[in-house]
């Protein structure tokens, strides 16, 4: 891989004889559509991880907001219970939420991978640097870190609201 990046990173003349570059087969009007829809498939994904990331930190501060709200108010056993189920009913669409977001990042992710057989042999190298299995293990891993944090938040703020519902 390291020989890829560094045939990428110094053009042309590091690339071994067999590895030619060549041009896209496209028409330059069809390239230069393909070219606006890759770029809206990338601001797509951006858009995707950014609020992927932003529904994680709402919905903990949330969890927060709901665990110092019914401190303040002095919370008895049955306001405890139901905000204990506002809380778990949040945590489960938070998640299908980010179920969501990430079916329609691996649809912008296949626009990109269908795209990129229309583009230049040199482009095609540059994107291979990553493989996919490896861009889908670290996908994933990240997706379980977001879900796994709203469900810790869920709980935590589920035991806080219990320690409160015992107390009176």
């Amino acid at each position: 891989m390291a020989a890829n990046l560094k045939a990428v990173a110094d053009g042309p003349s590091s690339l071994n004889e067999a590895d030619t570059i060549r041009p896209s087969d496209l028409h330059e009007s069809t390239h230069a559509e393909m070219r606006i829809l890759y770029h809206e498939a990338t601001e797509n994904l951006r858009f995707i991880k950014t609020h992927q990331w932003h529904t994680v930190g709402s919905t903990l501060i949330a969890d927060f907001g709901v665990v110092y709200i019914a401190d303040m108010i002095g919370a008895g056993k049955t306001t405890a219970d139901t905000l204990t189920i506002l809380v778990i009913v949040m945590a489960c669409a938070v998640i299908f939420t980010l179920v969501l977001y990430q079916f329609w990042a691996q649809n912008e992710y296949d626009k990109i991978r269908r795209m990129e057989k229309h583009f230049s042999s040199l482009f095609r190298k540059v994107r291979a640097v990553k493989n996919r299995t490896e861009s889908l293990v670290h996908r994933y891993t990240l997706w379980s870190f977001m879900a796994g944090s709203v469900g810790m938040g869920a709980y935590v703020a589920c035991l806080a609201l219990g320690e409160m519902a015992a107390r009176v």
